[in-house]
């Protein structure tokens, strides 16, 4: 069994990656293979609109994040972490789910459970753009999304750990993923 992590962050080893990184430890520990991604250290392109996936079930840009696009289609789970930027995940996630295009064009398989975790800097941030941004995307892949876990008010590196309950949390959804695949 495959758990698969993006990071959508631009910060190594900042709020939201201790997060996700709380959320495969556990599991892994569950029993599962884990993968993880960090998009800010790749160079990639948006969807360029050339339907080109429309005909060929592929997207014909081979940049750094291709490859894992095929680990996604071979995840039985993933976790999506992303801070909140405007509202919405950062410009590296937002091009991964937009160029994952041409998996919905050409059904491809697709991780059966997904999750996403974001933090954010202002306290009382309202989730609801950047949640629907996902859960868009889960509905369009076929992926059973699992409940967020959205923080706020985390601006400092490393903060979420003084969180009494946030990378508990974390790690209880990344059990609870393995167990749901079971």
């Amino acid at each position: 069994m495959l758990v698969l992590g993006i990071s959508g962050s631009p910060r190594r080893n900042g709020n939201t990656d201790l997060l996700l990184n709380s959320a495969l430890a556990a599991a892994r520990d569950e029993g599962a293979e884990v993968i993880s991604y960090t998009l800010s250290s790749s160079i990639s392109s948006g969807c360029m609109a050339c339907d080109h996936c429309a005909d060929g079930g592929q997207c014909i840009i081979d940049d750094s994040i291709s490859n894992i696009y095929e680990c996604f289609q071979r995840a039985d789970a993933v976790i999506f972490a992303s801070p909140v930027y405007f509202e919405n995940v950062t410009s590296w996630m937002k091009t991964f789910l937009d160029r994952g295009q041409f998996m919905w064009t050409n059904p491809h398989k697709a991780p059966k459970l997904g999750l996403f975790i974001s933090v954010a800097s202002r306290l009382n941030t309202d989730f609801t753009c950047i949640e629907k941004t996902m859960r868009v995307f889960f509905l369009t892949m076929g992926i059973e999304q699992q409940p967020s876990l959205t923080f706020s008010g985390y601006e400092e590196l490393g903060s979420i750990e003084d969180s009494p309950f946030a990378l508990a949390q974390a790690a209880e959804a990344g059990r609870d993923l393995v167990r749901k695949l079971l």
